[in-house]
């Protein structure tokens, strides 16, 4: 079975030109690829503009999972800012991350959070993981990409350990699984220790960069600043990836950028998986 996985920072549906429209969001994202699990992040919902929703009526044959990294008082009720995941795949367990975040008082940031789903997949689980890591506050991403690392890693330990069997409701053991899957923006370098801590070979295990693993040392093609060059003045460069444990890279065949689209200072990227 062929599946596709798109990620994409939608930048709250906010385009290049200055329009929101998660219409277009959606639009792009179809003619890019009929995704069976798509991974957004940055994305909102106020009572003026309720993203998750408007999207998600869009891809009426995949469920619907939003985690929050902002959920504030607001003018029109609440403003919740955060990461969605509209999967096809049956979903066995959902897992909400709050991520790191040490006090670097002299640097703005904002509250991360990452969304985690275990998916069926050909009778067996499939991690996905989504995130979109800080920005201005190097010290709080450090934190952010330790805090993944370790999870991925008691992941294995789970997965090479199971616990007993048995028990019934809220008592029944969660699926453990070997194929892990990370997608977002995750705004770093491939040149920095954070993306080097990433997929260190840990305890036998590594997170695979699945650019480098398909196509080797050739430059990654860019995923921000293509279009947007107020924001992005460092010009085209990559942030945004697909990292799988080994089990799940062997079977990686395909990973694309969409580089035609300004709906986002993002660009949607494509893993697919056989």
């Amino acid at each position: 079975m062929t599946t596709d996985i798109v990620s994409w920072n939608i930048q709250a549906a906010k385009g290049v030109d200055g329009i929101t429209s998660s219409k277009r969001i959606a639009d792009d994202i179809r003619a890019f690829s009929d995704a069976d699990v798509i991974c957004l992040q940055e994305v909102m919902r106020t009572g003026n503009d309720d993203q998750v929703s408007d999207i998600a009526s869009f891809f009426p044959d995949h469920e619907v999972y939003f985690g929050t990294a902002i959920n504030r008082a607001h003018p029109s009720g609440r403003l919740e800012f955060g990461n969605m995941v509209l999967s096809r795949l049956p979903v066995l367990q959902v897992i909400y991350h709050k991520l790191p975040e040490p006090a670097e008082p002299e640097v703005k940031n904002m509250p991360r959070q990452a969304l985690e789903l275990i998916l069926q997949y050909n009778n067996e689980p499939l991690r996905i993981l989504t995130t979109h890591l800080e920005f201005f506050a190097a010290a709080q991403r450090t934190a952010q990409v330790h805090y993944l690392i370790d999870r991925y890693q008691e992941s294995v330990q789970r997965f090479n350990n199971p616990p007993p069997t048995g028990g019934a409701e809220q008592f029944e053991s969660i699926p453990e699984t070997a194929l892990t899957i990370y997608a977002g923006d995750f705004n770093l370098a491939v040149d920095t220790e954070d993306y080097a801590h990433l997929t260190a070979n840990t305890e036998g295990s590594a997170l695979i960069d699945c650019w480098r693993h398909l196509y080797g040392e050739k430059p990654h093609d860019p995923t921000c600043g293509i279009f947007d060059h107020v924001q992005w003045q460092a010009g085209p460069h990559c942030r945004d990836f697909f990292f799988a444990s080994p089990e799940i890279a062997k079977h990686v065949t395909d990973m694309a950028v969409q580089m035609e689209t300004a709906a986002s200072d993002h660009q949607p990227i494509k893993l697919t998986i056989n």
